[in-house]
């Protein structure tokens, strides 16, 4: 079976290209990795693994749809035809390409995901909870992490971001939902907040980093692996 499934798979990469398509890899080369696609926004963390995946179980974003096709049957992302120069020209502008990328680092995201159904289905007739769910679930699609799931992960919470001014008190709550902290001029590395909706995300790509910046020691594991 499994000879048969990467027989499939190859098979389907040879007619890719003859239509002008390229698989992902082969763009990249072998010594590049997924980091800055990660980090652009383009390739999120799938919400569970199966057992022919590719790519270390990550997956194109909505943003990416222009650029990359994606076959979920056969575990392939091609790059469009005529994308390649357009994809390169967006690998430019990585946010942080110093940044430490560990694609084994990332979990399987079902578990962020049910828990924005939940905020969805808890919201009642409250309409601002419930755009605020939908507007977390955008974000989940896009390869942003709750802070929430990144603090039960590493047990790295709001006080710690407070103490190593990654994070800043506000000087003012402008409504009891409001909340009470904000990404500093260095946090804003790690970190973005989505208005109004008060949701205080990891940026894509950057949960090891931030593990790293906030707790050196424990994510020294991560960060050393070849």
């Amino acid at each position: 079976m499994t000879a048969a499934v990467f027989e499939a798979r190859y098979a389907r990469i040879l007619r890719s290209r003859e239509q002008g398509y390229e698989e992902l890899s082969d763009f990249l080369g072998r010594k590049s990795d997924l980091g800055a696609l990660v980090r652009l926004g383009l390739l999120r963390r799938r919400e569970v693994n199966d057992e022919y995946q590719r790519y270390h179980g990550y997956v194109p974003t909505p943003a990416a749809e222009n650029l990359l096709l994606y076959i979920p049957e056969k575990e392939l992302i091609l790059v469009r035809p005529g994308q390649s120069a357009a994809l390169f020209a967006q690998l430019k502008k990585d946010p942080a390409p110093k940044a430490v990328f560990k694609p084994t680092y990332a979990e399987p995201t079902h578990e962020q995901f049910e828990a924005c159904v939940q905020q969805r289905d808890q919201a009642g007739r409250d309409v601002w909870r419930l755009q605020r769910a939908e507007q977390l679930h955008k974000a989940l699609l896009g390869g942003y992490m709750d802070l929430r799931s990144f603090t039960k992960r590493t047990s790295i919470g709001e006080g710690v971001l407070l103490r190593l001014e990654l994070c800043k008190p506000r000087p003012e709550r402008v409504h009891d939902r409001a909340l009470a902290l904000e990404p500093t001029k260095e946090g804003a590395r790690f970190l973005t907040m989505l208005q109004p909706w008060e949701l205080l995300l990891v940026k894509p790509g950057m949960e090891l980093p931030l593990f790293e910046r906030c707790d050196p020691e424990n994510a020294a594991y991560w960060c050393e692996l070849p």
